[in-house]
C-alpha cells in the first residue's frame, strides 16, 4: 500500500474529476489524504479517502465563483499566490509528518507543487483544462486583448505576492520550467483525449490523455439529487435540450428568462439545471415544456439529451461529448471560449460569442441555435465521432493504473 497526498482546489469542476480516482485508488488498497476547504468534506469523504481541511484563507469557491463572474482570470492568479503564502509552510508541515509515497496536486494548487519540489518528492498533477500554451487558441486577439487590460489593475498584487514568496523561499520557489499556472508534476493527468486536444508544445511525454473522469456515485451529496427524485418519466417523446451554466455562472435570472420567452412555444422538452445560488421563485412563470430545479443529475439527463446549452466549461464539454451530444456553447470567460473554440474546431457544436463579447446573449440567437443543432445531422454525427475518442480512454480507472504505474516504476 502506498500513501498518496493530494491537494486541491476550492472548485467544483476541479474536484469533480478527481473523486473517482480517489474512490477507485482507494478501493485498490492505496491510502490517500486529501486537502481542501471544510466545504468539500462530505463529497471527498464518501470516496474513501482521508479528507484534511486547509487553514482559513480566501479560498473559496465563493471567492473564485465571484473573480470569474469579472471575467478576470488574472484574479485567479493573484487569488493563489496570496493563499500560497499561508498554505505553503502548512503543506510544508504536512508533508514532512506524512512522508508520503507520491503527492498529487490539482494544476492550480501551487503550493502543492512547490512544497513537494522543495522536498524533492515524486509528483502528479491532475490537469482538468484544455493546456492553451503554444496552441492557435492563445494566439493575439481582441478578446485576448481584452483579457490583458482587464488584468491590469491586478498585475501589481500579482508581482508583490510572487515577490514576497521568493523573499521567503528563495530563487527557487517557483519552476523554471513552466509557466507560474498550470503546475505540471512529474506524472499529469489530463480529462480529454489526445484526438480532441490541439497540439501543444507544452504537452510531453508525462502527459497522460485519461479522457473525462465520469462516476455518477461520486456526484451525489444530496440524496434528494438522486436519480429517482428527477422526473424522467415525465420527459416526453420529443427531443430534451439541456440547458446548465456550470456551477459558477449560475446566478443569471436574466438568460435564464430569455431562455423561457425563446423556447416556451418550442416542440422540445426543456430541462434547466439553475444552480443552488438561484432564486428560483424570482424567475417568474415558468413555461410547461420546462423542468427547472437548483440542481439535476447531470449525467443521466444528457444520456437523454438531444442538445445541451452550456457555458463551455472543461468538465460539461467533456461530459456533453461523452454521450454524443452536440453542443450551444455559451462562454463566460477566456478559458471557456477557447475550449469552445476547440468543440467548434470538431464540428460537435455552435458558439455564441455575446456573452463573453458584450455580457449578454441576444434572445434572437438562442432559437435559431437549437433549430441548427436538433436539424443538422452533422453536428450529431461531429459529436459522435469525438465520443468515439473520448470513450476509447479510460477515464478515472486508466488515471488509477497511471498512478500505480508511477508509483512502481521507481
Amino acid at each position: 500500500m502506498s500513501k498518496i497526498v493530494y491537494f486541491s482546489v476550492a472548485a467544483h469542476g476541479h474536484v469533480n474529476p478527481v473523486q473517482p480516482i480517489l474512490q477507485e485508488l482507494v478501493q485498490r488498497g492505496e491510502q490517500v489524504i486529501f486537502y481542501n476547504t471544510e466545504e468539500f468534506r462530505s463529497s471527498i469523504e464518501q470516496t474513501g479517502a482521508t479528507f484534511r481541511a486547509y487553514p482559513t484563507t480566501e479560498l473559496t469557491s465563493a471567492a473564485i465563483s465571484r473573480i470569474l463572474h469579472n471575467g478576470n482570470l488574472a484574479g485567479i492568479t493573484v487569488l493563489l499566490l496570496r493563499v500560497t503564502e499561508t498554505l505553503l509552510p502548512f503543506a510544508l508541515d504536512e508533508l514532512a509528518r506524512e512522508q508520503p509515497d507520491l503527492v498529487m496536486f490539482d494544476a492550480l494548487a501551487l503550493w502543492g507543487e512547490m512544497a513537494s519540489r522543495r522536498l524533492t518528492l515524486r509528483t502528479a498533477a491532475t490537469i482538468p483544462h484544455f493546456i492553451l500554451e503554444g496552441t492557435p487558441a492563445a494566439r493575439p486577439s481582441l478578446y485576448l486583448l481584452g483579457h490583458i487590460l482587464r488584468a491590469l489593475p491586478v498585475l501589481p498584487g500579482l508581482i508583490s505576492a510572487r515577490a514576497r514568496l521568493t523573499r521567503q523561499y528563495g530563487a527557487t520557489a517557483f519552476s523554471p520550467a513552466s509557466s507560474l499556472l498550470p503546475v505540471r508534476g512529474g506524472l499529469n493527468l489530463i480529462f480529454t483525449s489526445r484526438e480532441l486536444h490541439p497540439p501543444s508544445p507544452f504537452i510531453d511525454q508525462t502527459f497522460r490523455f485519461v479522457g473525462p473522469s465520469l462516476n455518477p456515485q461520486t456526484r451525489v451529496e444530496d440524496p434528494l439529487q438522486r436519480e429517482e427524485a428527477f422526473p424522467f418519466d415525465a420527459l416526453g417523446p420529443g427531443p430534451v435540450v439541456y440547458i446548465s451554466m456550470g456551477t459558477v455562472h449560475t446566478t443569471h435570472l436574466d438568460f435564464y428568462r430569455e431562455c423561457f420567452q425563446a423556447f416556451a412555444d418550442y416542440p422540445a422538452q426543456f430541462i434547466l439545471s439553475a444552480g443552488k445560488q438561484a432564486n428560483l421563485d424570482a424567475l417568474g412563470a415558468i413555461p410547461s415544456n420546462f423542468i427547472v430545479r437548483p440542481s439535476v443529475p447531470q449525467l443521466d439527463v444528457l444520456q437523454r439529451a438531444a442538445a445541451f446549452i452550456t457555458h463551455g466549461g472543461m468538465n460539461s464539454i467533456h461530459e456533453g461529448l461523452y454521450y454524443g451530444v452536440p453542443l450551444i456553447l455559451i462562454p463566460h470567460q477566456l478559458e471557456q471560449l477557447f475550449g469552445s473554440q476547440i468543440v467548434v474546431a470538431s464540428g460537435a457544436g455552435l458558439l455564441i460569442e455575446d456573452q463573453v463579447a458584450r455580457g449578454r446573449v441576444p434572445i434572437a440567437k438562442l432559437r435559431p441555435a437549437v433549430d441548427a443543432i436538433l436539424s443538422e445531422p452533422r453536428y450529431r454525427a461531429a459529436a459522435q465521432e469525438v465520443q468515439k475518442s473520448l470513450q476509447a480512454t479510460g477515464g478515472f480507472r486508466q488515471a488509477a493504473d497511471e498512478i500505480q504505474a508511477y508509483l512502481t516504476a521507481g
